[in-house]
């Protein structure tokens, strides 16, 4: 078999099709690759791309870079505004890097990944962190069920395997609440929802909304998939936690991802997220009312406080119901308008 060395360009920062505050540094190589046979031809191999959304990770991305390169095509690193070296180190090992000139959150990050890797025609995304948490020589067991055609999405989870992870208790209290407000939100049988390591093919392109920033990207991705219903999958990865992670205090940024997952529950679902306990409170009001006319017959006296408090869970209750019902119907002549 005849071999053959490419070199690539030098190089090169250009305006990103993209748009937005957003800049490519393209770096050179030389890749030495086999002729094709025609028995290569006949199976055509899918294109893999890894794109690592990163800020200030330059401890870590040039390894994470490097490591992803033995398993997959291409490396995109989206800079989300590093004040560090991230996007310099990252060209260096190899990666294309697309780079914010601001902060703009890892939804944002996220979103252009996708757009990035439809603009390169790959067949298969992997997502993974920039800063060493995650195992890129794992991507093959990620990516298998998708080659495999047994799932369009695949998500990596440290809890697939009872006691086959090492997180602490603290923060594994904390998935575990994320991710029943996410499965609250529509999403189905996934163990971990907050996990960054994941593979999508080319078929989810088109099926994530993008509307979150923040980190509450990952809960929202799992709802948009299984409201496209999408193949989902997971496997058992292994997360590192003797490397630099996040500089977020875990509990207040807890909170604030829980509060990004209620408030798109209330988006998304809004006939749950009103309607159900509008209704409860309807009932609980409307029993109190008949509680207060019970005692009314029984002892001729008027409870105040009882009538007050029916009165406003009647009207709360009615309320929210009628605000989940208003805005279900507008999300479902949406959604007719748009199909």
């Amino acid at each position: 078999m005849a071999s053959a060395t490419i070199p690539e360009s030098i190089d090169i920062e250009t305006h990103s099709p993209i748009g937005g505050n957003v800049s490519y540094v393209r770096h050179a190589h030389q890749r030495k690759i086999d002729t094709p046979t025609s028995e290569k031809l006949a199976v055509k191999r899918p294109k893999v791309l890894v794109a690592i959304p990163c800020y200030n990770e330059e401890i870590a991305i040039g390894t994470v870079v490097l490591k992803s390169l033995q398993h997959v095509d291409d490396v995109v690193v989206i800079d989300d505004g590093s004040k560090d070296m991230t996007a310099e180190i990252a060209s260096m090992a190899g990666a294309e890097v697309v780079v914010h000139t601001q902060n703009q959150g890892k939804g944002a990050g996220i979103r252009h990944a996708f757009e990035y890797a439809q603009e390169a025609d790959a067949d298969i995304l992997v997502l993974i962190d920039g800063d060493g948490q995650h195992n890129p020589d794992e991507i093959p067991r990620l990516i298998e069920p998708i080659i495999k055609g047994e799932a369009d999405m695949v998500n990596g989870s440290r809890f697939l395997v009872k006691g086959g992870h090492h997180v602490p208790k603290y923060r594994r209290v904390g998935q575990e609440v994320l991710t029943i407000a996410t499965t609250a939100g529509g999403s189905t049988g996934i163990t971990d929802s907050q996990n960054g390591f994941r593979a999508f093919s080319k078929k989810t392109f088109g099926a994530f909304s993008f509307q979150q920033d923040g980190m509450a990207i990952e809960s929202e991705m799992l709802m948009d998939a299984a409201k496209a219903n999408l193949k989902i999958a997971e496997v058992q990865i292994n997360v590192r936690y003797d490397v630099a992670g996040s500089t977020y205090n875990p509990i207040s940024h807890g909170f604030s991802v829980l509060g990004s997952i209620v408030k798109l529950i209330s988006q998304k679902r809004p006939l749950l997220f009103f309607g159900i306990p509008g209704l409860i409170v309807l009932i609980g009001g409307t029993t109190m009312l008949f509680l207060v006319l019970t005692i009314f017959n029984e002892t001729s006296k008027f409870s105040i406080g009882y009538t007050m408090v029916g009165m406003l869970g009647t009207l709360l209750g009615t309320f929210s119901v009628y605000t989940g019902l208003t805005l279900s119907s507008i999300q479902s002549v949406k959604a007719g308008i748009r199909t």
